[in-house]
């Protein structure tokens, strides 16, 4: 959680420098901020849906398939590093708390 709040006032604080310096301020920091959110929930999603597991079947499959048959023997003993850290659900919320802030933000405006 706290990762996506400082995630989301970074985002916001970047588009509020910008903003100071347009003609515009209240468009130009919309617009700023929603073009910054989304590689957020671009990139943030794609990381959080491999960091789940959805491509482990396919991953597996590929190790499987090009593997030698000593790499076989010595894969048997092989295990996956739990204490991998996660930032990939960080990024996806920020962006998507972000975006939806933008949009209630252009409906005011």
């Amino acid at each position: 959680m706290k990762k996506l709040v400082v995630t989301s006032v970074l985002v916001f604080f970047i588009a509020l420098t910008v903003a100071l310096f347009s003609a515009h301020r209240w468009l130009t920091f919309i617009n700023v901020s929603f073009l910054l959110a989304q590689p957020l929930i671009i990139i943030g999603g794609l990381r959080f849906i491999y960091e789940r597991g959805f491509f482990d079947v396919t991953i597996a499959s590929f190790k499987r398939l090009f593997r030698s048959p000593v790499e076989r023997y010595y894969a048997q003993d092989e295990h996956d590093d739990e204490t991998k850290t996660q930032w990939g659900a960080p990024f996806f919320f920020a962006g998507l708390l972000v975006t939806f802030m933008t949009l209630i933000l252009s409906y005011v405006y």
